[in-house]
């Protein structure tokens, strides 16, 4: 803050991969009369910082201008680019993001847009959301800790589908234009206290693109 004035706004929020628990970087955003001056890096190391003894890792989805600059200047290292492509929605469940029942019910509830959700027959949810701008839905299957109250009952539903995500170590046969993407999506990462956490896949429910 610079008296009322609100200059550089850092915001994360808590997440869970496994059994590690960290950070996952929402946004960044600067006043137009107080770019240029570094204020971004500033807040992330004092968040870093802050947070350090409590959070294991940093985790986040950017946009090419913004990965760069998070590689660059405050030491992450590029993951991957998430695919948007058709095939089997079934990706690791080791080493992903791990919603609890409140955090599913919050993010199929977004007010942007609202996602549906299944609880399928091997305990996975599906998520699905067909943005505006996309001739088709896309679907994202995500381990959760509890049933919740959205959901009534198993369902049998489909393996595959349109997904927009990243799996460690495997590239699609089916990739679809990057032109349906609203930036290239590039995941990024840090670890905090020294530790390294095992990321295996992400997803797009996992960072709210969509």
């Amino acid at each position: 803050m610079d008296g009322e004035t609100l200059a550089a706004h850092y915001a994360c929020i808590p997440t869970r991969i496994g059994n590690s628990l960290g950070l996952l970087s929402i946004n960044t955003a600067t006043h137009p009369e107080y770019r240029s001056k570094g204020l971004y890096q500033k807040l992330a190391k004092m968040t870093y910082e802050r947070w350090s003894q409590e959070f294991n890792f940093v985790v986040g989805v950017a946009n090419a201008q913004s990965s760069t600059a998070f590689v660059k200047h405050l030491g992450f290292m590029e993951m991957g680019r998430l695919n948007l492509r058709f095939g089997e929605l079934h990706r690791p469940t080791v080493g992903a993001r791990i919603w609890t029942a409140p955090e599913i019910d919050w993010r199929i509830s977004s007010p942007r847009q609202h996602l549906k959700c299944k609880l399928t027959s091997d305990g996975l949810f599906q998520l699905t959301v067909r943005p505006s701008y996309f001739p088709f839905s896309i679907k994202s299957l995500v381990p959760g800790t509890a049933f919740i109250d959205s959901v009534k009952e198993r369902e049998v539903t489909s393996k595959y589908g349109f997904t927009v995500d990243w799996i460690k170590g495997h590239r699609s046969r089916f990739q679809l234009p990057e032109k349906f993407k609203p930036s290239p999506l590039v995941m990024i990462y840090q670890s905090l206290n020294g530790s390294e956490t095992e990321i295996n896949s992400w997803s797009y429910p996992d960072f709210d693109a969509f």
